[in-house]
C-alpha cells in the first residue's frame, strides 16, 4: 500500500518529519532515538493501515459472496415460487374445469331422474288407468253375467211358477172331478 495515500499514517509523518527534517541541525543520539521509534511507530502504523485494509478487503470479500449467495438464493426462490404459482395456477385451473365438468354432470343427471320419474309417473298413471279400465270391464261382464243369470233365474220361476200353476191348475181339475165322480 501506499505510505502517502494513508490517511491515517498522514499526522505521524508530519510529527516525524518535522522532528527529523535536515533543517534542525545535526543528529544527536536522542535524536536518533526520536527517529528509530518513530521509524517503528511508522511501520507499526503501516502495518495496522495494512491489516485494517486486508481486513476491510476480507469483510468486503465476504459481504460480497454473501451478497451473491443471497441473490442467487433469491433467484433460485423466485424460480421455484415462479414454478409453484404456475403449478397452483394449473390446478386452479384444473378443479375449476372439474367444478364445471361435475355441475354440467350434476345437471345433465339431474334432468335424467326428472324425465325418469315423469316417465314413471305416467307409466304408473296409465297402469291405474288400465287397471280401472279392466275392472269396469270386470264389472260390466259380471254385472253382465249377473243379470243375465237375474233373467234367467226370472225366467225359471216364472216357468216353475206357470207350471206350479198349471199343475196346482190341474190337480184341482183332478180333485173335482174325483170329487163330482164320487
Amino acid at each position: 500500500m501506499n505510505r502517502e495515500a494513508s490517511p491515517t499514517a498522514s499526522p505521524l509523518r508530519n510529527l516525524n518529519s518535522n522532528y527529523l527534517s535536515p533543517d534542525r541541525g545535526v543528529d544527536s543520539p536522542s535524536r536518533t532515538k526520536i527517529k528509530n521509534l518513530s521509524d517503528k511507530l511508522q511501520h507499526l502504523q503501516l502495518g495496522l493501515d495494512e491489516e485494517k485494509q486486508a481486513r476491510k478487503d476480507a469483510f468486503e470479500y465476504k459481504l460480497k459472496s454473501l451478497d451473491e449467495k443471497i441473490q442467487r438464493g433469491q433467484m433460485s426462490d423466485e424460480t421455484r415460487f415462479k414454478l409453484l404459482k404456475e403449478q397452483i395456477s394449473k390446478l386452479q385451473e384444473a378443479v375449476s374445469t372439474e367444478k364445471v365438468s361435475r355441475e354440467i354432470l350434476d345437471e345433465r343427471k339431474s334432468k335424467e331422474i326428472k324425465l325418469a320419474e315423469n316417465n314413471l309417473t305416467i307409466e304408473l298413471n296409465m297402469e291405474k288407468q288400465g287397471r280401472k279400465d279392466a275392472e269396469s270391464k270386470i264389472n260390466k261382464s259380471v254385472n253382465d253375467k249377473f243379470y243375465s243369470f237375474k233373467l234367467e233365474l226370472s225366467k225359471e220361476k216364472k216357468s216353475r211358477e206357470e207350471t206350479e200353476d198349471k199343475f196346482i191348475t190341474d190337480i184341482r181339475d183332478q180333485i173335482g172331478r174325483l170329487h163330482e165322480a164320487l
